[in-house]
């Protein structure tokens, strides 16, 4: 019996601690992927070495108005021991931006794609009202029905809004793809129009059912293109089967004001999205500028001058961000001869303190703040980051301190679904690899570029799996692992994923061609730490393409400028 008990305590010992490490490597790999391993150092330096000062020098305020990428990064890295920190915003969650375009044909529901910011936050207090002014001099925010907060440090996070370039009926009736609100009214008019069409052709009316059936989408930026290729595979998929006497008259239109579309890709990417979305029967209209909207009929002025015509069932605008009332209001009280002098939003410094107020008061990030970034989740979300570091304890000085290290922003990539399981891709492997950092991973890449058959394992990064792929012959690559909805992610303690593979690389001269199937799971190459993406796991993963693609590599002179082209592989 007592033989017994030792090998009962033994075994019981040996799994606790094959436990502990299981977890504690996945919470390691957590923050890692997350960019949060400062966080094991300021814990120990804060709350297991605690100073004998603590809790004798009040709390200072902050304030943070909005609840997106930004917004939460930043609140998440504060230390409660030294701010108190209100999160101010009209809306009381978090949402998945990248998805949206998926939940409006339900590829994802909407309520898998948000988060309440008390369960994301819970060290914060926030309040559900936005906020009207801000007293500069008496450092003041007042806000919706009757809250006024006084504030040591204000960071506004406001977002952005639709841009509709003051023309004529687009606020009237466009539909936008900006806010969670926008995905479900577009989908439910969507549905509406189908059901209308229907009946229109069972009374006769075919002109109007043809109108009904036009979805014309105005935009050829990632949102246009992602929304046209989700639209196709919703008629292609259900559509049609669901409605058979209607299946030969769904219409999708793109309209772009510029000649070409995805112009933040490569044009070489531009081009084959082109092509591709041409044969799922998108009506592509390029160098076309939208000159009014009317109820029933957009009008559509032409590089050559002409001005076309066409009647539409639904409108989608999804052609560019502009500001808020309120950052725009804030933009005025500071003035231009303060410095704020961009149309486009509240400029800021290196490092994102709000030019014309005082230094270390009033801070901006995100689609608000004009930084000299692309208006995208990545950057607020690495703007949040930075700022939270600066405000912890032994770095808080930096606050105001002119040379403090600036915003050092680290382009992951750019990723657009674009329908019939295919997506474009750009992607930056100094951001995955640390190319200039390190000798091991300097060789690596170098015999990737000119060796005859070295292997490069690539990490995938949090919300986009790289393709797992091994070499054949000639330089041509062939899949190794088939992907599926129970393929390739687990759940991290907080609700993190990601996604590991790897990638077996061959070229010449610093280029390759790839193809193999991958993952899309978001536009945005980030993962917000939120426990929606693991309730709903399904859902988030069905964001997948297995179609065949291709990612051109390319080297300039530089390691750190190295960067990746993604199109079809033909």
């Amino acid at each position: 019996m007592a033989t017994f008990i030792r090998n009962l305590s033994r075994k019981t010992v040996k799994l606790t601690c094959f436990g502990v490490g299981v977890v504690g490597t996945a919470s390691l790999a957590n923050k890692a992927i997350n960019d949060d391993l400062d966080d094991i150092t300021y814990f120990f330096s804060r709350h297991l070495f605690k100073t004998a000062t603590k809790g004798t020098t009040p709390k200072k305020k902050v304030v943070v108005l909005g609840s997106g990428w930004g917004a939460l990064s930043f609140a998440n890295k504060l230390d409660p021991d030294c701010y108190q920190v209100t999160v101010l915003s009209p809306r009381p969650f978090f949402f998945y931006t990248p998805l949206l375009v998926g939940s409006t044909t339900g590829v994802v529901s909407p309520g898998a794609i948000i988060e309440p910011i008390r369960d994301s936050s819970p060290n914060v207090e926030f309040l559900r009202v936005a906020c009207r002014d801000v007293d500069l001099e008496t450092r003041k925010v007042f806000c919706e029905n009757g809250v006024d907060l006084d504030y040591d440090h204000l960071v506004v996070a406001v977002g952005a809004q639709p841009n509709t370039f003051g023309i004529p009926g687009v606020e009237k009736y466009g539909r936008f793809m900006k806010e969670i609100e926008h995905g479900r009214q577009v989908r439910k008019d969507m549905l509406n129009l189908i059901e209308d069409a229907d009946v229109a052709r069972a009374a006769g009316d075919l002109e109007t059912m043809k109108r009904l059936l036009h979805f014309v989408v105005v935009g050829g930026g990632p949102t246009g293109v992602e929304f046209c290729g989700e639209i196709s595979d919703f008629i292609g998929q259900d559509l049609r089967r669901l409605y058979p006497k209607l299946s030969d008259h769904f219409k999708v239109s793109l309209v772009e004001a510029l000649p070409g579309l995805l112009t933040m890709f490569d044009k070489s990417v531009g081009a084959y999205v082109h092509g591709h979305l041409e044969k799922q029967g998108v009506d592509i209209r390029l160098n076309a500028m939208v000159k009014e909207v009317e109820q029933e009929k957009v009008h559509l002025k032409m590089k050559d001058g002409s001005v076309n015509s066409m009647g539409y069932g639904i409108l989608v605008w999804v052609a560019g961000v502009g500001m808020r009332p309120f950052t725009k209001a804030l933009c005025e009280k500071i003035g231009k001869e303060a410095g704020q002098t961009d149309r486009r939003g509240l400029l800021v410094d290196p490092c994102l303190r709000v030019k014309g107020t005082r230094s270390g008061e009033v801070f901006a990030i995100g689609d608000c703040a004009v930084s000299g970034k692309p208006p995208t989740a990545q950057v607020a979300y690495q703007q949040g980051k930075y700022l939270g570091r600066m405000f912890r304890h032994g770095s808080s000085h930096l606050i105001t301190d002119p040379e403090a290290p600036a915003f050092d922003y680290k382009h992951q990539g750019i990723m657009a679904y674009v329908g019939k399981s295919e997506a474009a891709a750009e992607l930056n492997p100094n951001a995955i690899i640390k190319l200039g950092r390190s000798s091991i991973t300097d060789h690596m890449w170098w015999r990737s570029l000119y060796g005859e058959c070295d292997h490069l394992k690539v990490m995938g990064w949090a919300g986009f799996a790289h393709p797992s792929l091994t070499t054949c012959g000639g330089g041509r690559f062939t899949e190794n692992a088939t992907t599926s909805r129970s393929w390739g992610g687990w759940a991290l303690p907080s609700g993190a994923r990601s996604i590991l593979a790897s990638c077996s690389l061959h070229g010449t001269a610093g280029q390759w061609r790839v193809t193999g199937r991958a993952l899309q799971c978001s536009a945005a190459l980030l993962l917000h730490r939120h426990k929606a993406q693991t309730r709903k796991l399904h859902e988030i993963l069905g964001f997948m393409f297995d179609g065949a693609w291709a990612v051109r590599w390319k080297a300039s002179s530089t390691c750190g400028g190295a960067s990746i082209r993604a199109g079809k592989h033909k």
